[in-house]
Protein backbone atom coordinates (compact mmCIF):
# COMPACT_ATOMS: atom_id res chain seq x y z
CA UNK A 1 0.00 0.00 0.00
CA UNK A 2 1.81 3.22 -1.45
CA UNK A 3 0.77 6.47 0.60
CA UNK A 4 0.08 9.58 -1.31
CA UNK A 5 2.68 12.39 -0.43
CA UNK A 6 0.68 15.62 1.01
CA UNK A 7 -2.03 13.69 1.99
CA UNK A 8 -1.98 14.40 5.41
CA UNK A 9 -1.58 17.90 5.00
CA UNK A 10 -4.44 17.57 2.62
CA UNK A 11 -6.67 16.04 4.96
CA UNK A 12 -5.86 18.26 7.66
CA UNK A 13 -6.49 21.44 5.30
CA UNK A 14 -9.72 20.04 4.25
CA UNK A 15 -10.84 19.04 7.45
CA UNK A 16 -10.04 22.71 8.71
CA UNK A 17 -12.25 24.13 6.05
CA UNK A 18 -14.70 22.26 6.86
CA UNK A 19 -15.24 22.96 10.25
CA UNK A 20 -14.74 27.09 9.41
CA UNK A 21 -17.77 26.59 6.30
CA UNK A 22 -20.01 24.55 8.57
CA UNK A 23 -19.37 26.45 11.54
CA UNK A 24 -19.85 29.82 9.06
CA UNK A 25 -23.45 28.35 7.09
CA UNK A 26 -24.73 26.22 10.08
CA UNK A 27 -24.68 30.07 12.26
CA UNK A 28 -25.44 31.98 9.23
CA UNK A 29 -28.48 30.08 7.38
CA UNK A 30 -30.22 29.99 10.81
CA UNK A 31 -29.90 33.52 11.48
CA UNK A 32 -30.97 34.47 8.12
CA UNK A 33 -34.25 32.24 8.80
CA UNK A 34 -35.28 33.69 11.85
CA UNK A 35 -34.99 37.02 10.30
CA UNK A 36 -37.19 36.22 7.78
CA UNK A 37 -39.61 35.04 10.09
CA UNK A 38 -39.30 37.70 12.46
CA UNK A 39 -37.93 35.83 15.52
CA UNK A 40 -36.50 38.63 17.55
CA UNK A 41 -35.89 36.49 20.60
CA UNK A 42 -32.29 36.45 21.67
CA UNK A 43 -32.72 32.98 23.43
CA UNK A 44 -34.18 30.91 19.93
CA UNK A 45 -32.12 32.69 17.57
CA UNK A 46 -29.20 31.19 19.69
CA UNK A 47 -31.22 27.77 19.96
CA UNK A 48 -31.35 28.09 15.88
CA UNK A 49 -28.09 28.75 15.52
CA UNK A 50 -26.47 26.17 18.17
CA UNK A 51 -29.16 23.38 16.23
CA UNK A 52 -27.38 24.43 12.61
CA UNK A 53 -23.94 24.15 13.39
CA UNK A 54 -24.79 20.70 15.28
CA UNK A 55 -26.52 19.46 11.88
CA UNK A 56 -23.74 21.00 9.80
CA UNK A 57 -21.24 19.94 11.48
CA UNK A 58 -21.65 16.17 10.70
CA UNK A 59 -22.68 16.66 7.13
CA UNK A 60 -19.23 18.43 6.55
CA UNK A 61 -17.27 15.78 7.90
CA UNK A 62 -19.46 13.48 5.49
CA UNK A 63 -18.23 15.47 2.34
CA UNK A 64 -14.61 15.62 3.45
CA UNK A 65 -14.67 11.67 4.16
CA UNK A 66 -16.41 11.28 0.81
CA UNK A 67 -13.78 13.19 -1.08
CA UNK A 68 -11.05 11.31 0.56
CA UNK A 69 -12.78 7.56 -0.10
CA UNK A 70 -13.13 8.24 -3.72
CA UNK A 71 -9.70 9.97 -4.02
CA UNK A 72 -8.17 6.64 -2.56
CA UNK A 73 -10.02 4.38 -4.72
CA UNK A 74 -8.85 6.74 -7.80
CA UNK A 75 -5.33 5.61 -6.91
CA UNK A 76 -5.57 2.16 -6.82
Amino acid sequence: MRKRRGSRLLLALSLFACVAVALFLGASIPEMIAGLAGIASRTVRLVLKVVGVVVALPIAFYLVERMFLDRSRRDE
